[in-house]
């Protein structure tokens, strides 16, 4: 496979993942929203406050997908071990931390109110922990891809 054929498919993959978030965050969390407040009468004073705390969660997930975009074109231009993409995973690295941040305020939030249910701590866990991966992963491969640029210049100068 070459590198265009690669990249082409990462750009599909981020397209299909772009729409789906769409999907999630614009369609099923509001109607999600909606039955809970249906079900949870007692929480209805949360349906607002909900809905903008999942934008404030799609906001990092598309910066995330947008630097993931830079990077496949990088890719397509056969520029895989290049500055520009250690800066992308770097700033994928901050997005994903910043995420994990609004994650564990979501979970103190509803854990101190007094309003958490077994549905939402599991989701809100598993967003944490998804989101401290996706930190960790970014950062690694952002200091991986710097090393290789840096050893891809230093062999260009000794030719």
């Amino acid at each position: 496979m070459t590198q265009s054929e690669i990249s082409k498919w990462l750009k599909a993959v981020t397209i299909l993942l772009a729409v789906m978030g769409i999907v999630f965050f614009g369609v099923i969390i509001p109607i999600l929203a909606v039955i809970s407040r249906k079900n949870y009468p007692e929480l209805a004073f949360l349906f607002y406050p909900g809905l903008i705390y999942s934008l404030a969660l799609a906001v990092p997930c598309y910066g995330i997908l947008y630097q993931f975009w830079k990077v496949c074109i990088q890719i397509g231009r056969n520029n895989s071990f290049s500055k520009e993409n250690a800066v992308s995973f770097s700033i994928m690295s901050r997005f994903a931390f910043f995420l994990t941040i609004e994650w564990f305020i979501g979970l103190l939030f509803l854990s101190i109110g007094g309003w958490m249910k077994t549905g939402a701590l599991v989701i809100l866990i598993f967003g944490s922990f998804l989101s401290i991966i996706v930190t960790i992963i970014a950062a690694a491969l952002s200091h991986l891809v710097h090393k290789a640029y840096e050893l891809r210049e230093e062999n260009e100068l000794t030719i």
